[in-house]
């Protein structure tokens, strides 16, 4: 039985692309020009110190201390053999950081929208700590998808497939097999992992509405008997099934979602 708290309630209409996160600023373009891998070896350089010794730290004491996020057979990553693809439900923005720390001690890369490198100023930044942007124009795609071979080379690589953020969302959308190309293309092993939410307890539980739990797959490999979509396909549904066993134990409502086509055809009922 789930639990629930004061809550307020979200009405949406699309579950595949209704957003509830908005950064409110102003989306730049992510075409054909835009810098997606950088080589320089000062780049590459002060890239590593930011990313491990200013970023982690202070995610670890972020995430760890203050918010008391738990992990779960967070060892399972340990068992990929090479650079694996991370796939996880997105409800909040702290799924920034969440996967750099189930990835230690290897770099974690993570495809982001177009409007987290649209922070004045802060491009650079987001991309030295491994900020991948969906591109805009179409004739960016294959810029795209060799920025996301190159960063697997070199690092792990998060992808949310349902795409925009839902903040606590208990539960685990219906998402597309679209993203799953790049780890059959790399022929590269899938961590799953499911962010649940439960009653905040703990000495800093007043600081939190709700405590996070982050329950992680053992490596999910390609099959080799199937190719293209249905390759896709099995993959996106492992990961689906792997998130919504763990949904089980997101019992705790700090927002509820319904759907507004739902909601008016009962009112119209009555």
């Amino acid at each position: 039985m789930r639990r629930q708290c004061d809550k307020r309630v979200v009405y949406y209409d699309d579950e595949g692309n209704d957003d509830f996160f908005e950064l409110g600023i102003k989306e730049c373009a992510v075409d054909e020009s835009f810098p997606y891998v950088r080589k320089n070896i000062f780049y590459r350089f002060f890239s590593f110190l930011l990313y491990y010794v200013v970023a982690i730290p202070l995610v670890w004491f972020f995430e760890r201390v203050l918010l008391g996020v738990r992990f779960v057979n967070k060892k399972g990553i340990k068992k990929c053999r090479g650079y694996c693809f991370l796939y996880g439900n997105h409800t909040g923005w702290v799924d920034a950081f969440t996967p750099c720390l189930i990835s230690l001690p290897r770099r974690n890369s993570v495809v982001v929208s177009a409007d987290t490198v649209s922070i004045k100023g802060l491009k650079t930044v987001v991309q030295m700590l491994g900020a991948i942007p969906v591109p805009t124009t179409f004739r960016a795609i294959r810029k795209f998808n060799e920025a996301v071979d190159y960063s697997h080379s070199r690092s792990n690589v998060t992808v949310y497939p349902e795409a925009h953020i839902w903040p606590y969302f208990n539960g685990v959308r219906n998402f597309p097999d679209t993203s799953f190309e790049y780890p059959v293309r790399n022929g590269a092993p899938v961590i799953a992992f499911f962010t649940a939410y439960t009653k905040p307890k703990g000495l800093l539980s007043v600081f939190r509405k709700a405590n996070m739990t982050v329950y992680v797959s053992d490596p999910i490999y390609p099959d080799e008997g199937l190719v293209g979509a249905e390759a896709r396909r099995n993959l996106r549904d492992k990961v689906y099934e792997f998130m919504l066993d763990k949904s089980q134990y997101s019992d705790y409502s700090v927002i509820e979602y319904k759907r507004r086509s739902v909601v008016s055809t009962a009112d119209k009922s009555r």
